[in-house]
């Protein structure tokens, strides 16, 4: 597997480059992060610890005794992406436990005014960057030792091993650099933790917003809450005043095997979110599309005021919609429209793709409405009719034969009264 690398590598000398990448191959994007936090980290220490070396050489020669502990530590920090790569165990000793034994000798060789002691500190916050919370043990063992050496360093030492440490100008010197290197080298691995943290934080918001939006997406507002607050309970709803329309485009399947799969999808989306602009114009809740049917309701999830005029004034829109489109593509494209009012039952099936749905009578005539009905008409019940004949012309058609049902009489809805 490929490791993605970020742009600032490709400004950085190759040998570096490869240097923070080692050992990322084949990792995780967990580990892959810790990984390049050790193999920062090993540079810095790295870094310092030559710092170390040339600062006691160019000082003094006789004091060669430290700068040798100071490349030994260079050497041993450099190697940890190795060693962690072999097993982590072993990065873990040499960076965490060998290196405290490692700076307790040379607080021995340089005095405890040189702060070199204070070096001890950055390996427990490099072990909990590196390893993570969930390895306390290692944590802790890192603690304990860092804390173990720090307390011998500070306890039994006291001047230089080296007689050529004892220069006050070195001592000073050297206390600013340990002071300077211990909280650069303790920033970087907190730093890295918290960026680390912070990125993972702007990463489940950003997923928690795109579920959130999904759940809204697929369900109503309301039954979306209501899903979150008490995921377990069934939801079902028993629904007195409410209005159902089907709208369905004429002769879609010859035309749909006259275009290709894009234009096909293309052509749906064009309707159905012009649709759904409406819908949510109107105060209405689009409960599903099933093929080229359309389906919205009034009066659902909650109860609304003249829910059957709302639905009316859609449909008016909706076939005004429709002759733009016809005389946008050049082509006539005709809907057909029923609408019936009545109770329903409405609720959420499913446990991973849930879908809110509405059943009875009442929206089994609203479909019948639609499937006997004519091209860039509305055909409505007696129940629309009545609820609706205030404000509304009719055309009567009669009693319509509707399989399953009878005999059902029958008006087209032909405009505002």
């Amino acid at each position: 597997m490929a490791v993605d690398q970020p742009d600032f590598l490709s400004r950085l000398p190759r040998w570096l480059a490869w240097y923070l990448l080692y050992g990322l191959e084949g990792k995780n994007t967990r580990q892959r992060r810790r990984l390049i936090a050790l193999n920062i980290i090993s540079i810095f220490a790295v870094l310092t610890s030559l710092t170390y070396a040339g600062v006691y050489l160019l000082f003094d020669s006789s004091l060669w005794p430290g700068a040798m502990g100071a490349t030994f530590n260079a050497v041993m920090f450099g190697s940890l992406p190795f060693l962690f790569r072999k097993h982590e165990i072993f990065g873990f000793f040499g960076g965490a436990i060998l290196s405290c034994v490692s700076f307790l000798f040379l607080t021995f060789l340089m005095g405890i005014g040189s702060g070199v002691h204070l070096l001890m500190f950055v390996a427990p916050a490099a072990v909990l960057v590196i390893f993570g919370p969930k390895r306390w043990r290692l944590l802790l063992a890192s603690l304990l030792v860092s804390t173990l050496t720090v307390s011998s360093a500070v306890v039994l030492i006291g001047s230089p091993a080296l007689p050529a440490a004892n220069d006050p100008v070195l001592q000073t010197g050297l206390m600013l650099v340990s002071t300077t290197s211990a909280l650069w080298l303790v920033i970087i691995p907190g730093y890295v933790g918290f960026l680390r943290a912070e990125r993972a934080e702007d990463a489940l918001e950003a997923e928690h917003a795109r579920s959130e939006a999904l759940l809204y997406n697929l369900l109503p507002t309301e039954i979306a809450a209501r899903l979150k607050d008490a995921p377990g309970k069934t939801i079902a709803d028993s629904l007195d005043q409410t209005a159902i329309l089907f709208a369905d485009i004429v002769d879609f399947t010859p035309r749909s095997a006259r275009m290709t799969p894009e234009e096909l999808v293309s052509f749906l989306n064009r309707i159905f979110s012009t649709f759904d602009e409406l819908a949510a114009k109107h105060g209405l809740e689009k409960i599903k599309t099933i093929g080229d049917a359309y389906m919205v309701a009034a009066g659902l999830p909650q109860p609304v005021d003249r829910p059957v005029h709302r639905v009316a004034a859609m449909a008016f829109d909706m076939l005004e919609a429709m002759q733009v489109f016809s005389d946008e593509i050049g082509e006539e494209v005709e809907v057909r429209i029923g609408i019936h009012t009545g109770p329903v039952v409405a609720g959420v099936i499913g446990h991973q793709k849930l879908f809110y749905d509405v059943w009875g009578d009442t929206v089994n005539t609203a479909s019948r409405m639609e499937s006997h009905g004519a091209a860039g008409r509305i055909q409505v019940t007696a129940a629309a009719r009545e609820a609706l004949k205030d404000d509304y012309d009719f055309e009567p058609r009669g009693a319509v034969e509707i399989k399953g049902i009878g005999e059902v009489e029958t008006w087209w809805l032909t405009g505002r009264a």
